[in-house]
């Protein structure tokens, strides 16, 4: 299979990011599968041990990709801009999930799954496995986005341009069409439930280095795995010389989760007596933005860093 060319520092921060998350969605499966007939009774005795997990997996994530900005830039001979001009938080991104609600409300999602299917006539054994399903998913995307959400507090912080968006391959479709693509660094992250893609802080000068073609990808794919990855009509059609990007239609289902102007991401974690996010000094309590909402509102560089000491970030 064919890989994005990666320096050193960006591949083995995805085979790290990768090994956590794994870890991570493995515990939490563990726990479910402790979850009785009666979901209002043992959903509470399992919640504080999901939440360590989820706590734990994402301060360690976290941790991970602010070094990884530190290192790829120094990777990429981008060392000047290494230096960051203030210290973020990563323990800010703890118990917020990546659109901005506690992550005790986003892991409930699986006991309201659960009670949807029973609803609809599955079994209370049916019901469990496709909430643990749910709940895989759901730690999964979790996690990845709380990934690029340090990653975009890394870039914030330091006098970089953009991005170029990295595979962690296996990937998508709708990932490969974008793969390689140079951003700037305000530019919403699109991603889809399950993405684990990730952001590779670099200038437009450097970004050309790092690009996938996507042609080539699918062509170091064997006939299975376009299929698989592609759709079997997609991949028929782009053997048979149909244009990749038409085909994908990457936009399709692919969400951004962080959106600027009216309709900003907020959080009102660390306003509850649960939550561990930094408040500002003064105490305030209220909705808190998301990093990357902050990133597309800031007015200059200023801004930009007084809403992440206000948000609690710094």
């Amino acid at each position: 299979m064919l890989r994005q060319a990666l320096p050193p520092s960006a591949a083995e921060y995805g085979r790290e990011q990768r090994r956590e998350i794994v870890q991570a969605v493995a515990a939490v499966r563990r726990t479910w599968r402790r979850m009785g007939q009666d979901f209002d009774v043992s959903w509470p005795r399992i919640a504080p041990r999901l939440l360590e997990v989820t706590d734990l997996a994402q301060s360690r994530v976290a941790a991970g990709a602010l070094d990884f900005i530190r290192d790829v830039l120094e990777d990429t001979g981008q060392s000047r801009a290494a230096t960051a001009v203030a210290r973020p938080n990563a323990r800010g991104l703890v118990g917020v999930a990546g659109d901005g609600r506690p992550v005790d409300s986003l892991l409930y999602g699986a006991v309201a799954h659960a009670k949807t299917r029973v609803a609809g006539g599955a079994s209370t054994a049916q019901a469990l496995r496709s909430g643990g399903k749910w709940l895989s998913l759901a730690t999964g995307t979790l996690l990845s986005d709380t990934g690029r959400q340090a990653e975009s507090l890394g870039m914030g912080v330091r006098p970089v341009s953009g991005y170029v968006r990295m595979l962690n391959p296996p990937s998508c479709s709708r990932c490969v069409v974008l793969a390689g693509r140079w951003y700037r660094k305000s530019t919403g992250f699109a991603r889809h439930p399950g993405c684990d893609c990730r952001h590779i802080p670099a200038s437009e000068s450097v970004a050309g280095d790092l690009t996938v073609n996507p042609a080539e990808y699918f062509d170091s794919l064997t006939a299975d795995e376009q299929d698989a990855t592609f759709g079997k009509a997609g991949a028929e059609a782009i053997r048979a010389g149909a244009d990749i990007g038409q085909v994908v239609n990457a936009r399709r289902g692919v969400q951004v989760a962080q959106v600027g102007g009216r309709s900003v991401l907020t959080t009102t974690e660390g306003t509850t007596r649960r939550g561990r996010a930094s408040r500002a000094a003064t105490g305030r309590r209220g909705a808190r933005l998301m990093p990357e909402t902050i990133a597309r509102v800031a007015a200059d560089r200023d801004d930009y860093l007084r809403l992440l000491r206000v948000n609690g970030y710094l």
